[in-house]
């Protein structure tokens, strides 16, 4: 199962990074500890990356496919969280 943002940002993962930064500053917010809100930063700052090897495939990536690979980065970006710790 996605991750809600994940979900959230799929369909708009190739907008203005400042545009996604935004939606993920507001799931910053509204976190209800500290190491979910971590989670979400590196999460943030990990989205040009995403965007950069989306658009560098031949063919496009099916909404589906980009939810599993922010996922994916939303699990990567917690256990790097739980690694400083």
């Amino acid at each position: 199962m996605t991750h809600p943002l994940a979900h959230r940002l799929a369909p708009i993962i190739d907008r203005d990074l400042d545009e996604l930064h935004a939606i993920v500053a507001k799931w910053v917010v509204e976190a209800n500890d500290d190491l979910e809100r971590a989670r979400y930063r590196v999460f943030g700052s990990e989205l040009g990356a995403v965007q950069r090897r989306i658009s560098a495939r031949h063919s496009p990536p099916t909404r589906e496919e980009i939810e599993i690979a922010l996922t994916a980065v939303l699990a990567l970006s917690g256990r790097r969280v739980r690694g400083r710790a």
